[in-house]
């Protein structure tokens, strides 16, 4: 090979090493972002033999360039002669991979077995009196039974104000004010964690819920609602309905019975409201626009159940349809062991990215109309 084509070749390899670097650092980055509190110290090792896994193709391609042009010893002892800083930029660059995921494996499953061992704890404590801690329990734990809302309920109606009752309610809350989920894999309705569709964490009792978290958000408002108080709102309304995850007694509840007060109360402070100075009001555009869709529009995107094809077996999460167009209709349980059919809608087209998925877990193609049980995973 002749000293042109080797630096062509060297250099070509110095880049490649420079990028694997440049790419493993960053990667490295974001993974020790991602992971600044929790990385186990197995998973640090591994996020530096990573970026010395990186280095390495770096460090070859110098010497073979050293050894072709600047040594006096015999070139033929390089073993694979310029090819082999290649050779080790991708023997590197896939260990270097492996290393950076097994890290990253490695402190997930730490911290699942942190979390459960955390939700054990304090269910033990639940089960053993401490009542106060009844609602922490169900928004931490996506099995949380029928039981475990009922202690949470009981808690929130023994509290004597509003307040009180509030700081209960908002820990099924985000900080900004909307609802928290689960995915369906952590419910049990879906064999895998990445199936795309959210539910609301509280799976039991949601009529009560609902009605109660917007009443308690009333009676802490008598007055003029600060803009914290109504992007809560704005927020909370946005994510409670049919289409998210809450059932259809919930959202009816809530249509019926709930939302009539507040529009009333929206109706009487809005003159008021509007004057304020740090009033922004596309949030009050936004509620009454919620508000107006929740009353005309309850089902807004929810397929109607179907009639059923035979008795489901005992362990059938839900039934499914493919439509004329080839998306497929989910009409989900609340949770494995309770609730209705339909509870939970999912609608997935056949350009979504778990869309094969499902059909696989249904056990293959179905024809247009055909409606199939869901069995649990």
């Amino acid at each position: 090979m002749s000293a042109v084509v080797a630096g062509v070749c060297l250099l070509v390899e110095l880049a490649l090493g420079v990028a694997l670097l440049v790419g493993t650092f960053f990667t490295l980055a974001f993974s020790n972002e991602s992971y600044r509190h929790t990385a186990t110290p197995l998973h640090q090792a591994l996020n530096g033999l990573a970026f010395v896994l990186a280095v390495l193709p770096l460090v070859l391609t110098v010497w073979v360039g050293w050894r072709r042009f600047l040594s006096d010893r015999p070139w033929e002892a390089v073993p694979l002669g310029v090819g082999l800083p290649l050779v080790a930029l991708v023997a590197c660059g896939v260990c270097a991979f492996l290393s950076i995921m097994g890290g990253e494996r490695v402190t997930s499953r730490h911290r699942a077995r942190q979390e459960l061992a955390a939700r054990l704890a304090l269910r033990a404590e639940v089960e053993g009196g401490a009542v106060h801690k009844a609602c922490d329990l169900v928004a931490a734990d996506p099995r949380a039974s029928a039981g475990d809302m009922r202690r949470c309920r009981e808690f929130i109606e023994s509290r004597s104000s509003a307040e009180a009752r509030w700081v209960e309610l908002t820990k099924f809350t985000d900080s900004r004010g909307d609802f928290q989920s689960w995915h369906l894999a952590q419910v049990g309705l879906a064999p895998d964690w990445e199936w795309g569709k959210v539910v609301p964490v509280i799976r039991h009792d949601q009529e009560w819920f609902l009605r109660t978290f917007y009443e308690t958000w009333l009676a802490r408002t008598p007055d003029l609602p600060s803009m914290d108080d109504l992007g809560r709102l704005q927020l909370a309304l946005q994510s409670s309905t049919r289409y998210l995850g809450w059932d259809a007694r919930a959202v009816e509840t809530l249509r019926t019975q709930v939302l009539p007060t507040l529009s009333a109360r929206l109706d009487a402070q809005e003159p008021r409201l509007r004057a304020l100075p740090d009033m922004d009001p596309w949030v009050l555009d936004a509620i009454r626009d919620r508000i107006q869709r929740l009353q005309t529009k309850p089902d807004d995107g929810v397929e109607p159940l179907p009639p059923l094809p035979g008795t489901p077996s005992a362990g059938d999460i839900g039934v499914a349809r493919m439509d004329d167009t080839g998306a497929l209709d989910l009409w989900l349980r609340a949770s494995p062991t309770s609730g209705t059919f339909g509870d939970v809608y999912v609608r997935r087209a056949s350009y979504d990215t778990e869309y094969e998925k499902w059909l696989a877990y249904l056990g293959g193609a179905l024809r247009p109309g055909e409606l199939k049980f869901i069995p649990a995973p």
